[in-house]
């Protein structure tokens, strides 16, 4: 079920990229190919090498305006944005080639916007002419389908990339632990603890009888999750609420047992969360251990709250039987 929601978020979010990118384009928000007008002070470019000039050049609010449109220069703080400039000629048109814009604080959204598709969101560049002295036809790069780019490239393949390389980090560490948590299985250690919890899972579902295999499994599958056997866990919350369900009177409708049941284990009083230590130390943590009393504290908790709620929601809120009465 949890792979679903994943991809039907995945699905979401490129839908509505590509619906925002379609949206720019009709509307050409970025002025592809089109020149818009900067300036210079007299003296402002240096030379800084062969073909290069470096200086200062600017961009009036009026001019953002007539390019971009009013709601885009809307955001400009003052009347003119500065841009520190890297000018390179062109081998066979001196009054053409690259232009390199370092965007400041000041700068319109929409530049920044188109900086961050070119891969860099403090600087823009692109091609420029020298009509006359002191003016600056600059060409921004073409945007095309930049969201939907961010969106795969920054968003869904980063995530991934990042998802292999911290679950191959976790190989060592998680059989290490899950080696240790199965040696104490294989001492009894969970069989000890169950014992332990049984006479409070009597009391805690009155519902299930004492020598019913319901409540045998949810007795494992609380050892298992309080030690980080998650993945022992697993089967045996299944197989209880399998066997919960031939106690249930009414098809369909989960129980009072069930829905305690399924507090319990998503509150899961844990003693060892090995798969947060792994995580901590394989993102560097100097003492990736130090989080088992915190998080001890913190389901502890978590289930008080939870098995406290429960029961009162149970007993305030009863379920309804198909035939009208209440269920206990």
């Amino acid at each position: 079920m949890l792979n679903y929601i994943w991809l039907g978020l995945i699905a979401i979010a490129i839908f509505v990229a590509v619906g925002r990118d379609v949206n720019e384009e009709s509307c050409n928000r970025f002025r592809n190919n089109e020149p818009i007008t900067l300036h210079t002070a007299p003296g402002a470019m240096k030379i800084a090498g062969p073909n290069h000039y470096s200086g200062t050049a600017f961009l009036t609010k009026s001019e953002m305006a007539r390019f971009y449109g009013s709601d885009e220069a809307k955001g400009i703080n003052g009347d003119t944005v500065f841009f520190a400039a890297d000018l390179i000629q062109s081998q066979s048109n001196v009054r053409s080639g690259a232009l390199a814009l370092t965007l400041p604080a000041n700068a319109p959204q929409i530049m920044v916007d188109a900086a961050s598709a070119g891969g860099d969101a403090t600087k823009i560049v692109g091609q420029y002419t020298l009509p006359f002295e002191g003016e600056l036809r600059f060409t921004p790069p073409t945007v095309h389908f930049r969201i939907l780019a961010k969106v795969t490239n920054d968003g869904i393949l980063k995530v991934a990339d990042t998802a292999v390389t911290l679950a191959i980090g976790l190989i060592g560490i998680m059989a290490l632990w899950l080696g240790i948590m199965k040696i104490a299985e294989a001492a009894g250690l969970v069989l000890l603890l169950s014992k332990l919890v049984k006479p409070i899972m009597v009391r805690v579902f009155p519902d299930v009888p004492p020598d019913h295999p319901a409540m045998g499994a949810m007795v494992m599958n609380m050892a298992a999750n309080f030690l980080g056997l998650s993945n022992a866990a697993t089967p045996l919350g299944l197989k209880a609420m399998e066997e919960l369900n031939k106690l249930n009177p009414v098809a369909g409708t989960a129980t009072n047992a069930m829905c305690m049941f399924l507090t319990i284990n998503t509150t899961a009083l844990t003693l060892v969360p090995a798969t947060v230590i792994a995580i901590r130390l394989t993102l560097g943590s100097t003492n990736p251990t130090d989080i088992i009393m915190p998080t001890f504290l913190a389901t502890f908790v978590s289930l008080i709250l939870g098995i406290f709620f429960t029961r009162f929601i149970q007993r305030f809120f009863p379920i309804k039987t198909t035939e009208g009465a209440q269920a206990s």
